[in-house]
């Protein structure tokens, strides 16, 4: 099966002031709110009651592409679609989810530490091909085997015996309850408080199960995370329902309860980096901020929409205040002015990256460079979870290219070109100048420009073509630019230029 093989996970690498941090779990109440636990609709919801964060599971993730799960409510569609996004599934086939079949235990271990990662949880160093404790594993290939010691380390699973792991036993309600509870802990996400007036209708088959399962239930559906049943038996209406413990869990309810547990635990389903060509430049320079963006499992995201703006102080409330001296190339016209998700934006590329171009007015100053995401319309503000950002030091240096006009010349003569590199730190960058005729380089030379910045060059002009024409002239461009890589050839605006005509004649 496709969802043997448990896919490689890129840890984020993030400098996002914006990251959602997940405070410990203060509270336990789910043993005093019971008998009175409550489901919600059928089929699971896929946000934490009160929540009003982002997302980890928005409108913005593609639609599993799947054959056999058009039949299936939206809300579960939704819930392959977004664990397919975190790399939590790839299906049974490329085509296939199978979403009646049962979920084994090894592959529940799978699944697990798939969400732990989307979870953004530190995973326990295992070794490559672990030695283990279980005597029923040798039919596993190695990455099974370290989901399962992942799990162990967690505290998520225990096994079936001291020796057993039970690798092919389906997964019940009852321990995947288990599961979710101990891995939502382990990300520290904390309980809700315990409603005051507990609503009808109750769960009506949790008398004589264990505490912790008791406990466990009560903590995840206080987390939103809502398990489907049919109503309890001989009741047609809507009225008290039944947990039903021992049931198996398919692989589309699996679905929609991990879903559900990356919207409690504040999953994000993006990672952004930011890297800029240079962290210092002239003010009269240029740099380019590459933006990549993937999903949680490490595969690029395209086609994701990326607003960039510049800023020295985010407004009260930590609204967009863009940097006026500051110049955004390669996004839309907004990009640097309205700090919203639009359709203007660039969209990432199919390696998901975006690349951006910045200049600056001559003013020295720090800048701090955004780049984040979210849904269309958004505005941005500080406490936004997917963004990233960089500082970026605008210096004092040279700013202009000027060439004096030279004068007409005789043919055969020597003339003096004098050009200026005009700015802070001028003196002894290297200056070259490039002679054309007929659009084809004839001469070049090079020399240091001194301490006002001022570089002189000389050169002698081409012999008379034809002594018995006085009328003849000969046009050639003149070309001085400012060689900041010192690797002879002008590598466009970032290297600033002048140009002058000469004219020779008789």
């Amino acid at each position: 099966m496709r969802d043997a093989a448990l896919r490689p996970y890129h840890r984020p690498e993030y400098n996002s002031p914006g990251r959602v941090r997940i405070e410990p779990m203060r509270t336990r109440w789910a043993l005093a709110l019971l008998p009175a636990l409550v489901l919600g609709a059928a089929g699971g919801v896929l946000s934490a009651r009160g929540d009003t964060g982002p997302p980890a599971c928005p409108d913005t993730i593609p639609s599993a592409s799947f054959g056999d799960i058009g039949h299936l409510p939206d809300e579960t569609a939704s819930a392959i679609a977004c664990i397919l996004h975190y790399g939590i599934t790839s299906g049974t086939t490329p085509t296939a989810f199978s979403p009646d079949a049962p979920v084994s235990r090894s592959q529940m271990a799978r699944f697990l530490v798939r969400t732990a990662a989307g979870l953004g949880m530190e995973l326990p160093e295992v070794p490559a091909d672990p030695a283990s404790q279980f005597e029923d594993l040798g039919t596993m290939d190695a990455d099974g085997r370290r989901s399962i010691h992942r799990l162990l380390e967690l505290g998520v699973t225990r096994g079936v015996s001291a020796s057993e792991f039970g690798p092919q036993t389906p997964v019940s309600r009852r321990q995947m309850a288990l599961f979710l509870t101990r891995l939502l802990r382990a990300a520290e996400v904390p309980a809700a408080q315990p409603p005051e007036d507990p609503e009808e209708p109750l769960f009506t088959d949790l008398d004589g199960l264990p505490p912790e399962v008791v406990e466990a239930v009560g903590y995840l559906d206080g987390l939103g995370v809502e398990w489907g049943a049919p109503p309890a038996s001989g009741s047609s209406e809507a009225g008290p329902r039944s947990f039903r413990p021992d049931l198996q869990v398919i692989r589309e309810e699996m679905a929609r309860l991990l879903a559900a547990s990356l919207e409690a635990g504040g999953a994000r389903p993006v990672r952004l980096k930011m890297e800029l060509s240079s962290s210092r430049a002239p003010t009269s320079g240029a740099v380019e901020a590459e933006i990549t963006v993937t999903k949680p499992s490490g595969d690029p995201y395209p086609g994701l929409l990326v607003d960039v703006f510049v800023s020295q102080d985010l407004l009260p409330g930590g609204a967009c205040q863009v940097d006026n001296d500051a110049r955004v190339n390669g996004g839309d016209g907004g990009t640097s002015e309205d700090c919203r998700i639009d359709r203007a934006d660039p969209r990432t590329d199919s390696q998901g990256r975006v690349r951006i171009g910045l200049a600056h007015s001559p003013i020295a100053e720090t800048d701090r460079i955004y780049a984040w995401t979210g849904l269309m319309g958004q505005e941005y503000r500080e406490a936004v979870p997917d963004q990233v950002w960089a500082e970026l030091t605008w210096f004092s240096g040279p700013n202009r290219v000027e060439v004096d006009e030279p004068e007409e010349a005789e043919f055969g003569e020597v003339v003096s070109i004098t050009a200026r590199l005009v700015g802070a730190g001028a003196r002894g960058e290297r200056m070259v100048m490039v002679v054309t005729r007929q659009e084809a380089p004839v001469y070049t030379r090079a020399a240091s420009a001194s301490f006002d910045g001022g570089v002189r060059f000389s050169y002698r002009g081409p012999p008379d073509p034809s002594a018995s024409n006085e009328d003849l002239e000969l046009v050639e461009t003149i070309k001085v630019f400012w060689d900041r890589n010192r690797n002879g050839v002008h590598d466009g605006p970032a290297e600033l230029f002048a140009e002058t005509m000469m004219i020779w004649d008789d």
